[in-house]
């Protein structure tokens, strides 16, 4: 097996407020290799953006605060980095689509402008990315320029070249995620972490960014973190998935494992909650309960108010997490068994 490109171990976020301190999350564990594409699923609030945010270190603090845990890329601590060595890594080594092009792109300067300032910025950590964009002779800008450009075109927009002088407004809600894209992937970084990259796109151009991320994993040999509440996306694109709820991690394993034989409560949930073409009409199977506060979580496992196999001891203290078959883990008194599926 391969030395780990990213190992999260035990990482706890609280987050202040008015109302009083967030336990935002308890205690995640990954681990992500070259070539791996992992799906980071679960309800909205569970801590799912938090934790690919952290990894970039774009979490203020304050008002969060990290009480415990690391964050290790290649080996070394990102929770330790200086601001300087941290901002050099960020867009180069480690890549991010953002959830939000609106937000996330500046309205008042041209699209090329800010892929070129990103190429740049890129460059000064590694000339190459340059090298093969145009001939030596151009400029440094106007290769980045041409780098831009055919980005932008990987990506599925056409006439590149011409586009790299509209604004954001002059985009559609998906061209500009497309933009958001071909930005995280200039650097040609090792590990890319993809934050709901094809919420705003229709199917087709759906399948064909899902393919670029694929090939990109093929060609570079990275890894990627894919968040999703797309459980088709992952089954589709991930070699791997972690379920997360309230903060915790509570399954991971190989994607064929955890969607076909699903061992915690919860994954079993979320499967469950997804139509078929044989859902009878007006018959989705919904998950009872809300997801818990994080200011006064549960003593215990945070998901024991929903689960219908919780116990004393689930109310009590929060399991640890252990296999249920090589490469598959839960964090789980009770997960399901390989019998019970086949029974039931």
């Amino acid at each position: 097996m391969s030395e780990a490109l990213l190992e999260i171990r035990d990482l706890h976020l609280t987050m202040s407020s008015f109302d009083g301190l967030a336990h935002v999350l308890n205690g995640v564990d990954l681990t992500v290799r070259r070539g791996e594409v992992w799906g980071v699923v679960g309800e909205s609030g569970c801590g799912k953006s938090l934790t690919g945010l952290s990894i970039s270190r774009l979490v203020p603090t304050p008002p969060a605060r990290y009480p415990q845990g690391s964050i290790r890329f290649e080996g070394e601590d990102l929770m330790r980095l200086a601001p300087h060595r941290m901002q050099a890594l960020r867009g180069k080594r480690i890549g991010m689509i953002f959830q939000d092009p609106t937000t996330n792109l500046n309205p008042t300067v041209r699209i090329g402008e800010q892929l070129v300032d990103v190429a740049l910025a890129a460059a000064s950590h590694d000339p190459s990315l340059l090298d093969d964009a145009t001939p030596q002779q151009f400029g440094r800008r106007r290769r980045a320029r041409d780098l831009a450009a055919r980005l932008l075109e990987r990506v599925g927009i056409p006439d590149a070249q011409a586009r790299l002088a509209s604004y954001p407004h002059e985009f559609s809600g998906g061209m500009r995620q497309r933009v958001l894209i071909a930005m995280a992937l200039i650097g040609r970084p090792d590990l890319l972490i993809a934050d709901e990259p094809t919420t705003a796109l229709d199917v087709s151009v759906q399948a064909q960014i899902l393919k670029l991320i694929r090939s990109m994993v093929a060609d570079h040999d990275i890894g990627v973190i894919l968040i999703t509440h797309n459980l088709g996306v992952v089954a589709e694109t991930c070699t791997h998935v972690a379920v997360m709820y309230a903060g915790n991690v509570v399954e991971t394993g190989p994607v064929a494992a955890v969607i076909e034989r699903p061992a915690h409560p919860y994954t079993r949930a979320l499967m469950a909650a997804i139509p078929t073409r044989d859902t009878p009409r007006g018959q989705l199977q919904g998950l009872p309960g809300v997801v818990p506060d994080l200011i006064h979580p549960p003593p215990g496992c945070r998901f024991a108010p929903r689960c219908d196999r919780a116990t004393v001891e689930c109310r009590a203290r929060f399991p640890g997490t252990g296999p249920v078959a090589p490469g598959h883990a839960v964090a789980c008194y009770h997960p399901v068994r390989q019998p019970e599926l086949a029974d039931g």
